[in-house]
């Protein structure tokens, strides 16, 4: 094939002309021109867009292991000793921090959301202990 083939004409078709195409091209742009296959880039991924990002690379700098490891020991604690499903929150949003590899914001975001789930597990426990203890108090003092 020759370096002209942008050029060259195709065949006539059975009815004249190009077979019902106008542009000689054949839907191609012409090297060096800023087309489809050409560009700022120097060709190859259309557009003149610069080449994708590869998904598999980590985006930014992930939040600290400990971080991660303490939301899940301490949903795990609050699931063991009192507060059973309402805990699982924040063991699953640990697990999911703890899985992501490749994006630091969303396994920064689900750390901080098994954080605030254990946080909000333990003022639910603290509160249900201090109601317990003063209905004991007052039940004490009234008999």
């Amino acid at each position: 094939m020759s370096d002209d083939w942008y050029q060259q004409q195709p065949p006539p078709g059975p009815h004249g002309g190009h077979g019902g195409y106008g542009d000689s091209t054949g839907g191609y742009a012409a090297p060096g021109s800023y087309g489809a296959y050409g560009g700022a880039y120097g060709g190859g991924y259309g557009g003149g867009y610069p080449p994708p990002h590869d998904p598999y690379q980590p985006t930014g700098e992930l939040p600290s292991q400990g971080s991660m490891i303490g939301a899940l020991v301490m949903a795990i604690l609050l699931m063991v000793t009192c507060c059973g499903l309402v805990s699982v929150v924040g063991v699953v949003f640990s697990a999911l921090a703890l899985g992501e590899k490749y994006d630091a914001e969303r396994a920064a975001k689900y750390t901080r959301y098994a954080w605030i789930s254990n946080w909000i597990n333990l003022g639910i426990v603290l509160f249900a202990i201090v109601a317990y203890v003063l209905i004991v108090v007052f039940a004490i003092a009234s008999s």
